[in-house]
């Protein structure tokens, strides 16, 4: 009787965590920035390849209505991306293009906008393929565009976790804040995380990111999560003049270090825990579409 009780729990147990793995969402992390040229989508990379060396799956989506500034970055340059997806051309995996260190990326570009213009039964379609992204990646980061325009401001609402990226210039710092003062003015739930880029030294990125935080719970009554720095480095400037992500050429400069110690802390438990309940890449399109057809900005 105990060898056939032991028997009925090994396979309970089994059971169950074969229903984790089929139930298990993506967690979809929006990364953006109130203006160009911050470095935001060099810092979705080599955070997605950082995440990838700690074991988890990572699928980086680029959103970017103008350049397919991943692409460019990695010296990549997909023969297919979302649109084709959209246009009923090519399913989700044939969009899909292997990255350096087992990352993986699409180009989404003005697919994603396209959702609007689909029927009913032409979305539920589509929402099925992208179901299929939950199975293949833990982590999946939708890298935007830059500002506070209307498309992107639908990308960030949508999400339940944003991290945005700033530098110490004053028109970046400024532009950054706004574009939380617009989210939360539509959506209070969305959690924010910053990340200061290119600050001289770390002296200079505490106050900036203390300064955010304490501006933005006195006037827009919310908690900024500061996710980490990353100091200014040469090395950065010549990995990217080579299409090289920083953190696999240089894997021992400052800059790597830095952006390892933000993605330990992106992964924390503690951290993790103060986000909302994981909702999938379908869940992130429902909400997407939600605000896109009941919303006006």
């Amino acid at each position: 009787m105990d060898q056939a009780e032991k028997l009925r729990q090994i396979v309970q147990d089994l059971k169950q965590k074969r229903n984790a793995r089929e139930t298990r969402k993506a967690r979809i992390i929006t990364v953006t920035s109130g203006k160009g040229g911050v470095g935001k989508t060099s810092f979705s990379i080599n955070c997605g390849i950082a995440l990838n060396n700690m074991g988890y799956r990572v699928l980086i989506i680029d959103a970017d209505f103008g350049l397919a500034n991943i692409d460019v970055m990695l010296g990549i340059m997909p023969e297919y991306s979302l649109f084709h997806v959209i246009d009923g051309k090519k399913s989700i995996e044939d969009v899909i293009t292997d990255g350096p260190c087992g990352i993986k990326f699409i180009s989404g570009g003005s697919g994603i906008w396209e959702l609007i213009n689909l029927s009913s039964h032409e979305l539920e379609t589509i929402i099925r393929q992208f179901e299929g992204l939950d199975n293949i990646a833990d982590i999946i980061l939708i890298d935007t565009g830059a500002g506070v325009s209307e498309k992107i401001l639908r990308m960030v609402l949508a999400s339940n976790e944003v991290i945005i990226v700033t530098t110490p210039e004053p028109t970046a710092i400024t532009d950054a804040y706004a574009l939380v003062k617009s989210s939360l003015a539509m959506n209070r739930n969305v959690a924010f995380r910053l990340v200061v880029n290119r600050a001289e030294n770390r002296q200079e990125a505490k106050i900036i990111m203390d300064n955010f935080v304490r501006v933005s719970a006195k006037f827009l009554n919310t908690k900024i999560d500061p996710l980490g720095y990353i100091l200014y480095d040469d090395l950065i400037v010549k990995s990217t003049k080579q299409q090289k992500p920083f953190i696999i050429e240089h894997p021992k400069s400052h800059a790597a270090k830095q952006l390892n110690d933000i993605a330990y802390v992106l992964t924390s438990t503690s951290f993790e825990s103060n986000s909302s309940k994981h909702s999938g890449i379908k869940g992130y399109i429902f909400h997407m579409m939600n605000f896109l057809r009941t919303r006006k900005i």
